[in-house]
């Protein structure tokens, strides 16, 4: 079979190959703050709650969002608290889990040096493009989680 080398990828196709290379910067750029996505996840999760989330939340937030089984985020949080990034209680599921203050930096530099990496592979396209290609990508988001129930 031969395949025109002009021809067009399909959408799914383009989005998940984009998804892959946007992916491998990203996870290029927490290399670079030592941190790896779970941990990002995490201090994300936290950063956006605001207040401190419990422990047993955390877990189930973190399945939902990474298909992280329990015992890999018990992990997750154990590096972070060891790095002074959250503090929690293992043996109390309904204690809270929340970032320290130095967590809070950490997550503030490391969010804007991923920022700065990811955001280099839009430099130079319109941003009215950009912004319909969000609205598409979302619509199709929202679709895809209806159809999987």
């Amino acid at each position: 079979m031969t395949v025109n080398p002009e021809s067009r990828p399909s959408l799914g196709r383009a989005l998940g190959e984009t998804a892959r290379l946007i992916g491998k910067l990203h996870r290029r750029a927490l290399a670079d703050f030592d941190s790896d996505f779970p941990t990002w996840m995490l201090l994300t999760l936290l950063w956006e709650a605001g207040v401190p989330l419990p422990l047993d939340e955390v877990v189930k937030e973190l399945n939902r969002r990474l298909d992280l089984a329990e015992p890999d985020t018990v992990r997750v949080l154990e590096h972070a608290a060891a790095a002074g990034h959250i503090t929690y209680q293992p043996d109390d599921a309904a204690a809270p889990a929340e970032l320290t203050e130095a967590g809070t930096d950490h997550f503030t530099a490391l969010y804007a040096h991923a920022r700065k990496v990811t955001d280099a592979a839009f430099e130079g396209i319109d941003p009215a493009g950009l912004d319909t290609a969000l609205t598409v990508v979302l619509a199709a988001g929202e679709r895809a989680a209806a159809a999987l129930g």
